[in-house]
């Protein structure tokens, strides 16, 4: 058994090197998952966009129900394994996979269950030979992990980028002590397994000057509400005022970064009441508020997006963007999204058919979906999860010289979501751009 400085024993040590500068290649690093499996029985893959994920769990799957039909104590008693996907259209998916690596069909129409997390409850009182929970981020709910502790194995297998702390433990708890194998991006660069990316900064800044932005703030009855418009400088004189204006709709009139400070404020206010009272409903207002913030910030990106995108014509691409609204006026035809799942899916045939050259989504394909000779990615929308930046950028890191660009507000979340994605990647793969005309 060999175990590696991306090998981790979760909840009994952090990540420990052991091999300083030992390599592996991509096959050597599925056949470790393989070698995980029979020993442990609990295994996590936290592996980056393109090394195989999917290969690896059809080669732990053939490798147990090889060992399964070899126990005379099991003959006669079917194999079966438990596949949970995030969508159901990621059912198609896994069927390409196991036909690309040659599984008979007996074994996926037969033995292999695929259902989705939202229907894990068709699955309670099970017990399954080996249980692959694909996208294991997406088991993380009070009601899925209780369904889990219902369902009994023999062995886990749960595929992620990256698995929160907090779904490690849960899992621990549920199933027994994991093994977690992690192999990060800049890793797998390192080793050659995946090819060095040119990654485009494009720093932007709120504009403090011009007051093109709207505030909206309201009390009282819709009925009754009167609308006033203001500057951001007499907002106060409103607001405080409500014996003459009980019924309000106050229209501000604020720049850009005005805007952004209101965000923070209101925020900053909601996070401290739920510290001192740990209401559901004031959590998601603080909640709401962070997310309309980092919706602005990407609303806010449109143009200089647009600009960018008509410089990659030509180029096969991926644009990741803040909004459905956002996706649909970018990309038009092209875009992808939760409103239109199954037209979704034949644009995404259209795109791995090479019919067209781009994509604009929200988040409907940074996980489950092949897509096939991807060139370049465009990031629109930063988020704190590290997942998701995972997923986008590896989008682009199967060509053989992916691009990768990201826009992003100096000075706002956007900038410390950015340093925290690039943690551990090389500098020497980054690019700032401050103007968009140098492309």
């Amino acid at each position: 058994m060999i175990f590696l400085g991306v090998v981790e024993v979760l909840g009994i040590r952090q990540l420990k090197d052991l091999f300083g500068d030992l390599q592996m290649n991509k096959q050597e690093i599925q056949n470790e998952a393989v070698e995980l499996m029979k020993e442990h029985g609990r295994v996590i893959l936290q592996w980056a966009t393109g090394l195989g994920k999917s290969k690896a769990a059809i080669d732990i799957l053939k490798h147990l129900f090889l060992e399964y039909i070899s126990l005379e104590t099991r003959q006669g008693t079917p194999f079966k394994v438990l596949l949970i996907v995030a969508e159901t259209a990621h059912k198609k998916n896994w069927k390409e996979e196991f036909t690309k690596w040659k599984v008979e069909d007996y074994i996926w129409d037969k033995m292999v269950s695929v259902d989705t997390y939202a229907s894990l409850k068709n699955h309670r009182h099970e017990h399954y030979d080996l249980i692959i929970l694909d996208e294991g981020h997406h088991s993380n709910s009070d009601l899925r992990l209780d369904i889990l502790e219902d369902i009994t194995c023999d062995n886990v297998l749960v595929l992620s980028a990256t698995l929160p702390t907090n779904t490690i433990l849960e899992l621990n708890r549920i199933f027994g002590k994991f093994v977690s194998f992690k192999v990060s991006m800049q890793q797998a660069i390192d080793w050659g397994i995946l090819p060095k990316p040119k990654i485009y900064l494009i720093p932007l800044k709120l504009d403090n000057t011009y007051p093109n932005q709207v505030i909206i703030e309201e009390r009282g009855k819709d009925i009754l509400k009167r609308r006033v418009q203001c500057s951001m400088k007499d907002r106060w004189n409103y607001l405080k005022d409500k014996f003459h204006y009980p019924n309000l709709r106050l229209e501000i009139k604020c720049t850009e970064q005005q805007k952004y400070d209101w965000f923070d404020a209101k925020i900053e206010y909601w996070r401290n009441l739920f510290m001192r009272n740990r209401s559901t409903a004031i959590k998601n207002k603080w909640l709401q508020y962070g997310s309309q913030r980092k919706r602005y910030l990407g609303e806010l990106k449109k143009s200089q997006a647009a600009y960018l995108l008509a410089k990659l014509a030509g180029k096969r691409y991926v644009c990741f963007c803040s909004s459905i609204e956002q996706a649909n006026e970018l990309g038009g035809e092209n875009a992808i999204h939760s409103e239109k799942k199954k037209e979704s899916l034949a644009i995404i045939d259209k795109f791995n058919n090479k019919e067209i050259n781009s994509l604009y989504a929200v988040g409907m394909i940074q996980e489950g979906q092949n897509l096939t000779d991807i060139e370049a990615g465009v990031i629109i929308q930063l988020d704190g999860q590290e997942r998701a930046f995972v997923q986008k950028s590896g989008r682009a890191m199967r060509a053989d010289e992916p691009e990768i660009y990201i826009m992003y507000y100096k000075g706002t979340r956007d900038e410390e979501y950015l340093n925290k994605a690039l943690e551990g990647i090389d500098p020497e793969y980054i690019t700032v751009v401050n103007n968009l005309t140098e492309f």
